[in-house]
C-alpha cells in the first residue's frame, strides 16, 4: 500500500470520525444537548432537539453515518458510555418519554427506536440490523373512523441487559425482553420474553430450552 492510500485509510478510519464529532459539539453543542469525552461520528448525524427536550451522549460513543435523533416535547434520549450506533439508525423520543440505550450496547444498521413511550435497552445488549421497537402505534377500534385519526397507544419497551434481537426483529408496544433473552430473526415479540429465553416466530413463542449459566 502506497504512503497516500495508507493516510487516506487512517484519515477515513480516525481523522474524520474525530473531526465530524467536533463539527458536532460546534452545531449541536447547548444546555439540552451533552457529548462526552471520544465520541466519532463517520458523518454528521441529523439532530432535532426541541428546546424542552435533552440529548445525553455518554463517553466513547461511535455514531456510523445517516443516524438520525429526534427529541420531542419534553422526552430525553440518553446514550451511555461505549454504545455503538451502525449506519441509518433513527432514534425517536416523544411526548415524555426516555429513550436509554445502555453502556456497550450495539444497535445494527437501519433499526428504528420509535420512542412515543419509554424504550430501555440494556447494557452490552444486541439489537442487530432493521429491527424496530415500537413504543406507540395507531389506534384502530373504531370502524367508522380512518385509521389515521384514532390517534395513538402507547406501551413502553423494555430489552434487557445482554439480550439479543437478531436481524428484522418487531418488538410491538409495552413488551419485555428479558435479559440474556434471544429473540430470532424475523420474529414479531406480541408477549414478554422470560430472561434467558430463546423465541423465534410471528408471533415469537419459546424454541428449544431456555440457557443457563455455565
Amino acid at each position: 500500500m502506497s504512503v497516500v492510500a495508507s493516510f487516506t485509510q487512517s484519515w477515513i478510519r480516525r481523522g474524520r470520525p474525530r473531526l465530524n464529532a467536533q463539527l458536532f459539539r460546534l452545531l449541536y453543542g447547548a444546555r439540552n444537548v451533552r457529548a462526552g469525552r471520544g465520541l466519532q461520528c463517520d458523518s454528521l448525524p441529523r439532530c432535532l432537539v426541541d428546546a424542552s427536550a435533552e440529548l445525553i451522549i455518554g463517553d466513547d460513543v461511535e455514531f456510523r453515518s445517516g443516524v438520525e435523533l429526534r427529541v420531542h416535547g419534553t422526552a430525553r434520549i440518553v446514550i451511555e458510555d461505549g454504545v455503538r450506533i451502525d449506519r441509518g439508525v433513527r432514534i425517536l423520543a416523544a411526548n415524555q418519554s426516555l429513550v436509554r440505550i445502555g453502556a456497550g450496547a450495539r444497535i445494527g444498521l437501519y433499526s428504528v427506536l420509535n420512542g412515543g413511550d419509554c424504550i430501555q435497552v440494556g447494557a452490552k445488549a444486541l439489537v442487530s440490523g432493521f429491527v424496530y421497537l415500537q413504543s406507540s402505534m395507531h389506534s384502530f377500534s373504531k370502524t367508522d373512523v380512518a385509521i389515521s385519526e384514532q390517534g395513538f397507544e402507547h406501551g413502553p419497551v423494555v430489552i434487557g441487559e445482554g439480550a439479543w434481537l437478531a436481524a428484522h426483529v418487531v418488538v410491538m408496544p409495552g413488551r419485555t425482553v428479558g435479559a440474556g433473552a434471544i429473540v430470532g430473526s424475523n420474529a414479531v415479540v406480541t408477549q414478554d420474553v422470560d430472561p434467558s429465553a430463546i423465541v423465534a416466530g410471528v408471533p415469537a413463542k419459546p424454541i428449544g430450552t431456555p440457557r443457563h449459566a455455565n
